[in-house]
């Protein structure tokens, strides 16, 4: 009987014993303290491009020109002034339940200081133009230390206003 109890208890050390080494050997190297990875290394944005909706309204009847007419948003020339870049493609927002319903939502430049200036064309409506400013500010990000901010939007050549409060980016343009 005390021959079986040395066995069992042995067995049972080295069991432990096992136990305690894999442990150790497999938690070890994780423990272990190396160099930092830089946290900036492969960000190129943390922001997604900004975006303007303009609302094209008839300013005799009240109604968005781009629903009322069926424009299609392909006919729509969006070219930005004094640069040979192509024309740009801007969508039409046709979900009656999104804020910039009925607006012509297209991307603006925002990784350049300067003045900018976009000329809309509508076929057999009219144009428009809308400028703004990118100023460089200084951000507490380490990754990005400065960025830049849309402001002084304006549409040039008509009347127009800020259309809601979900995005300070989205115009009312009357035509």
């Amino acid at each position: 009987m005390k021959e079986r109890r040395l066995t069992h208890f042995c067995t049972k050390q080295f069991y432990y014993l096992a136990l305690i080494s894999l442990t150790t050997l497999s938690l070890g190297p994780g423990c272990r303290k190396s160099t930092q990875p830089d946290p900036c290394e492969d960000i190129l944005s943390e922001r997604p491009p900004t975006m303007v909706g303009l609302l094209f309204i008839d300013g005799q009847t009240g109604e968005n020109i781009l629903l009322s007419k069926n424009i299609d948003a392909s006919a729509i020339a969006i070219t930005v002034e004094g640069t040979d870049l192509p024309a740009q493609q801007g969508m039409i927002r046709k979900d009656s339940a999104a804020p910039a319903y009925g607006a012509l939502v297209f991307h603006i430049a925002d990784t350049k200081q300067g003045a900018f200036r976009y000329k809309i064309n509508i076929p057999d409506v009219g144009s428009a133009t809308l400028s703004y400013t990118n100023m460089k500010v200084k951000s507490d990000n380490k990754c990005n230390p400065y960025y830049m901010a849309v402001t002084d939007l304006a549409i040039e050549d008509h009347p127009f206003k800020p259309a809601g409060i979900v995005n300070r980016m989205l115009f009312e343009v009357t035509l």
